[in-house]
């Protein structure tokens, strides 16, 4: 029966009961019995309405939910009469819950939810690697795979580039883009159809034939008002003029970018064509581009990454630069996650300890509250309820908690997932469609309901054990067995074992910041910026044309006020990523797998004082230095201890490139080698990161380096004697004196740089470190709250202790020490915790080990104290307790 039918059909059946009892009270007037006599004698002859209802409704079925009804009703009541308690209970489940659905939502958007493609399970990615390191893919082995694989329905590969983009004839508006680089067949593979003109073609993808873009959406309808004669209008991009042939719409996300990661995903993209001579033979060892695969359909990812390998290794006979060289597939949504899902799930775990932590104090507070209606219960069962019907009514009171809680949790779920989408603390691309779907919503349905049932259960068991005789005997007092006592006692031991996990994840997450932030990085972070432009080889087609401009920029911004010193380079710390192959004179390389890679950077003759590098040995560059004279480099500290562990390296010459008897080809420099003599010895300053140790690197002077290392792509660092950020407008006028089409981008303060790299690290201490004061503040709670009953039910016992003569002294340690017996068992099992999840942490740390034994003891002393202190009240009340009050209440 339909719920909206039962009382229709109830009041049926009251006409009908209420028909049948006055038939049969006429029948008993017809029998000669008065009107009085009548209906008391077809009432005993009818039998009992309330028992023929009840069993109607069971034959209907409507029986349960009847008494769900009214369960729910007689909830609600018991919630209004208690607004404190609830208030509490909803407080403590909406910070639980809702934690959990925030980090939730997050998790969702970056790990869980399907990609918005066609064919999303079937899109994979496909790098190559060198000794397990991903190096990114070259185009002619790209082509190779494509030919050779019986596996992938497309595969198409990409890259991005900085360039230059202007949209007036002057071209003085131009500005630094990310262009993405891509052929047709990335825009089939991921299900993206233009809105209006077309994509490219293949001819579209030879040189002389390339000068055509697509722009997305979002750039048509910001900077051409979504004018609808966008096609065959021109943007000039590295002063060269492309073509407009289509509008495609924003479904590449940033992330997808193999080197960059944009908030929005690239606005202007050209043909593949990063280099005229991209799919030549010679550019088979370039690697470091994307590639994304389609997979045809029924093919899995084993089946995949084994066909590829055979092709790699297939290449590897044939071709000496992809000797040593593997390949891997994975499904393209692990790019979208990257680095933060480690990060992710370590914040998930820590809200489940938040959301046990809160569920273990709903347990407490569940039992205390029905202790305290023992007679309530006592009443109903000597009434003829049953324990089942008892235990119905506690658990529908908790499920209606937890339903208000889990909401409350929603609503902060739905503001805090706006936050974050707002304020994006990393520049996260996955953070830009951070919602509240379907998913979260379920999740925390499941969250609430868990929490009920699993947390509600055993209070609502131990309570509902009631003897009715002994209790109501006992008139109103409340009893509370041992069992009862010894389950409050556990949760407060969980939850402070849950705390100290908490505690010591956001001490060690907080230390490796620090050490992150405040380590020697080898150079000067203050009063140092740094900006980036690019001189198109449209205009400086040649190295002299570059090395002229430089010079110039580097006088005129030298003459600023308030510069001390200033450099144009193409790398600069703490993260120098650009490796070369080299040899070192008078050692030869019998085979091409002893080649020695180092980091590798040109940079001008002012870049160690700028930057403040220490110059430890030898001479720093000049200005005598050029292009007519003899090559010379500087190598760091870990480049000496490592090739020149013996030997003083000034004056020894090094061939940067492989040796041409080994490979003719090299990855950067193509045929031609630079022999270089050291004349200096720098301090080790950060070149692979802030988390990685410094490599060996070797840096040069561009001028006398040939192209392409000698590129347009120029970095800038600047050091100042003023706020270093009050300088950037007079900078770009002074590149715009030399070239108004050349802009000046990513113009920044190291600080503040620095503050970019560590700022999910940041986020995710700040964050950890909330939820531990929010799971320590539940534990005092717990604490306290336990201690204070303990302390009421033991009131007549104290007042005897007191009135035989013990010492309030000895009542505070009483007292007190049953709060240190918990909390020294839950710091027991919280280490026991820490040890089992010390190896998932270490990936997450730099230089502090997960079991770092002062952020041990801290959290475990602090903890301790907590308890002690949460402690302090109740033992002060019991030692006031008056005896004469406390005896005479039996």
């Amino acid at each position: 029966m339909r719920w909206w039918q039962i009382r229709k059909r109830d009041a049926d059946l009251e006409r009908e009961l209420r028909s049948d009892l006055e038939l049969e009270e006429e029948e008993q007037r017809e029998e000669g019995l008065s009107p009085e006599e009548a209906r008391y004698a077809a009432r005993r002859a009818f039998g009992n309405p309330t028992l023929i209802r009840e069993q109607t409704h069971e034959a209907w079925g409507s029986a349960t939910l009847e008494r769900s009804m009214e369960n729910f009703r007689y909830a609600l009541r018991q919630i209004r009469k208690s607004p404190g308690f609830t208030t509490v209970v909803v407080l403590v489940l909406a910070l639980g819950i809702g934690a959990n659905a925030s980090v939730f939502s997050v998790l969702n958007a970056v790990v869980l939810r399907p990609l918005d493609f066609p064919n999303a399970d079937r899109l994979v990615e496909i790098t190559s690697l060198k000794d397990g390191k991903r190096v990114g893919t070259s185009a002619p082995d790209v082509k190779d795979f494509t030919a050779q694989s019986r596996t992938f329905e497309k595969m198409a590969v990409y890259d991005e580039w900085r360039k230059n983009v202007s949209f007036s004839p002057g071209r003085e508006d131009a500005q630094e883009l990310l262009v993405g680089l891509a052929p047709r067949e990335l825009f089939e593979a991921l299900g993206v159809q233009p809105l209006v003109g077309r994509l490219f073609t293949a001819e579209e993808g030879l040189a002389g034939r390339n000068h055509v873009t697509l722009i997305n959406e979002s750039f048509w309808r910001t900077r051409f008002q979504g004018d609808p004669n966008i096609l065959g209008q021109t943007l000039t991009i590295n002063d060269q003029p492309y073509t407009i042939i289509g509008v495609i719409p924003d479904k590449i996300p940033g992330w997808i970018n193999a080197s960059y990661n944009q908030l929005r995903g690239l606005a202007v993209w050209e043909p593949f064509l990063p280099a005229p001579g991209v799919w030549s033979e010679q550019s088979r060892s370039g690697r470091g581009y994307g590639t994304i695969g389609l997979l045809k359909p029924g093919v899995s990812i084993r089946e995949a990454q084994s066909d590829l390998a055979r092709i790699a290794h297939n290449l590897a006979t044939s071709y000496p630069v992809d000797q040593d060289m593997g390949v891997e597939v994975m499904p393209l949504a692990n790019m979208r996650s990257g680095e933060l899902k480690p990060l992710l799930l370590l914040l998930m775990g820590a809200v489940g300890l938040i959301l046990l932590i809160a569920c273990s104090n709903l347990a407490a507070l569940l039992l205390a509250r029905n202790t305290a209606r023992q007679r309530e219960f006592a009443l109903r069962k000597a009434l003829g309820a049953g324990r089942a019907m008892l235990v119905g009514q506690v658990l529908t009171e908790t499920m209606l908690l937890s339903l208000i809680g889990g909401s409350c949790g929603l609503a902060m779920a739905w503001g805090t997932t706006r936050a974050l989408r707002t304020i994006d603390p990393g520049n996260l691309p996955q953070l830009v469609d951070l919602t509240l779907d379907w998913r979260v919503l379920v999740f925390t349905v499941a969250a609430g309901l868990g929490t009920c049932l699993f947390f509600g259960m055993a209070p609502a068991l131990l309570s509902t054990r009631v003897n009715a005789a002994g209790v109501l005997k006992d008139g109103n007092r409340s009893s509370s067995g041992s069992s009862r006592q010894m389950f409050r006692k556990m949760l407060v031991t969980a939850q402070i074992a849950l705390s100290l996990m908490l505690l010591v994840g956001a001490g060690l997450l907080i230390q490796t910041l620090e050490r992150l932030q405040n380590q020697d990085l080898g150079f000067r972070i203050d009063h140092l910026m740094h900006g980036q432009f690019y001189l198109p080889s449209a205009q400086y087609k040649t190295p002299e044309s570059i090395i002229e401009f430089c010079d110039r920029l580097t006088e005129r911004v030298r003459a600023l006020p308030g510069v001390a010193a200033v450099s144009i380079t193409e790398i600069f710390p703490p993260a120098d990523r650009w490796l070369m192959m080299f040899s070192i004179e008078g050692r030869p390389l019998p085979r091409r797998e002893d080649i020695p890679s180092t980091v590798f950077g040109v940079v001008d003759a002012n870049y160690l004082r700028t930057a403040g590098i220490a110059l430890v040995r030898g001479r720093d560059f000049s200005e005598s230095d050029g292009g007519k004279t003899l090559p010379v480099a500087i190598l760091n500290q870990a480049f000496v201890k490592t090739f020149f562990p013996h030997e003083d390296p000034i004056g020894r010459r090094i061939e940067v490139g492989a040796p041409i008897s080994l490979l003719a080809q090299d990855e950067w420099m193509g045929s031609k080698r630079v022999t270089v003599t050291v004349i200096g010895v720098m301090r080790d300053n950060s070149d692979q990161g802030l988390a990685l140790p410094v490599a060996p690197q070797l840096i040069g002077l561009f001028r006398q380096m040939p192209p392409p290392v000698n590129s347009g792509f120029k970095d800038m660092l600047v050091r100042s004697e003023m706020p270093p950020e009050s300088l950037f407008p007079a900078i770009e006028r002074q590149i715009h004196v030399l070239d108004p089409r050349v802009p000046l981008a990513e113009t920044q303060t190291m600080n503040a740089y620095l503050g970019d790299l560590t700022a999910i690290q940041r986020f995710t201490s700040v964050i950890l470190t909330f939820f531990a004061g929010l799971g320590l503040a539940l534990a005092v709670i717990g604490i306290y709250g336990v201690i204070a009953y303990l302390v009421a039910q033991r009131t007549q016992e104290i007042g005897i202790r007191l009135a035989l003569g013990a010492q309030r002294n000895a009542v505070l340690w009483l007292v007190s020490s049953q709060g240190l017996r918990m909390a020294l068992a839950g710091v027991a099992i919280g280490l026991i915790g820490m040890v089992l999840v010390a190896r998932s942490l270490t990936g997450l740390l730099y230089g502090i080990s997960a079991l770092d034994p002062l952020t041990l003891g801290s959290a475990s002393i602090l903890l301790i104290a907590v308890a002690v202190g949460a402690c302090a009240l109740p033992a002060r009340n019991a030692a006031k307790t008056d005896p004469m009050l406390a005896l005479r209440s039996e």
